[in-house]
Order: structure tokens, then C-alpha cells, then sequence
């Protein structure tokens, strides 16, 4: 008998996104700082800010990820739109109690000449399967 998810398919990527979302709320709105004094010099410190915890919150769920979260980034995965963002996407495989149960790709919308971001990263789940496309545009 196959155990089910303790976090449904369907709701893992809006949990990540909903932490986000808290995390968020505590960046000043100068981008620069966090309520809790953290310096943010570019938008990979954000980055970072948004995830960190994130790990420890869902392992108590029994979600854990293949690599770390958001995955690793690799220089094809960054595309610049034309109004000067830029996206990266992060590749990782959550596991429910050691079993992979979603691929999971994080949107990185940035700017280089910002610290802010234009936009909350947006994360997509697809099942477990599904191969890393060489060249998917968000939604």
C-alpha cells in the first residue's frame, strides 16, 4: 500500500510560496535590510533570505528536497525578458519521507541593477518524472 504525501502534490508549491510570502514581509521596503538587521546587497542575498528555514519547516512534514532548495543554478537557466528582468530557474526533487514526490522548478525574477525583486519567485511542482526542460518560460 502506497503511503500519501503528508503535504498534497498540489499544495506543495504554494506552501514554498506562501513561506516566501512571510519572509518577504520582513524586508524593509528599501530592499536593503530586514526588520531583523540582515543586509541585503544584491538580489542573490534576497534570494537566500526567501529560502533560508524553508528546509527545517517542511522537513517537519517529512518533506525533504533531492538537493538543496531552490537547486542548483546553472548559467543557460537565465534568460533576460524584455523589460529588462531577468529569470533563473532552480531545479530541485522534493521527497516525502525519502521518496521523491515532485520536481520542482523555482521562477527567479531579478534585475542586476536592483537589489529588490520585481516579483516573488513562483514555484511550479510536476511529478516526480519530469524531465528538466532545456528552455520552459514561466507563466
Amino acid at each position: 500500500m502506497k503511503q500519501q504525501p503528508s503535504v498534497p502534490l498540489e499544495h506543495l508549491s504554494q506552501a514554498i510560496e506562501e513561506y516566501f510570502a512571510e519572509r518577504q514581509a520582513s524586508i524593509l521596503p528599501s530592499g536593503k535590510h530586514t526588520t531583523d538587521g540582515k543586509q541585503l546587497s544584491w538580489c542573490g542575498d534576497v534570494l537566500e533570505y526567501l529560502t533560508e528555514g524553508l528546509a527545517e519547516r517542511l522537513a517537519a512534514r517529512g518533506i525533504t528536497f533531492s538537493k538543496a532548495f531552490p537547486g542548483p543554478f546553472r548559467l543557460m537557466d537565465e534568460d533576460q525578458l524584455t523589460d529588462g528582468r531577468h529569470v533563473r530557474r532552480f531545479w530541485t526533487t522534493a521527497l516525502d519521507h525519502g521518496c521523491p514526490v515532485a520536481r520542482l522548478c523555482t521562477y527567479f525574477f531579478h534585475r542586476h541593477d536592483r537589489v529588490t525583486l520585481p516579483q516573488p519567485p513562483r514555484v511550479v511542482a510536476y511529478p516526480p518524472g519530469h524531465p528538466e526542460p532545456d528552455a520552459e518560460e514561466p507563466a
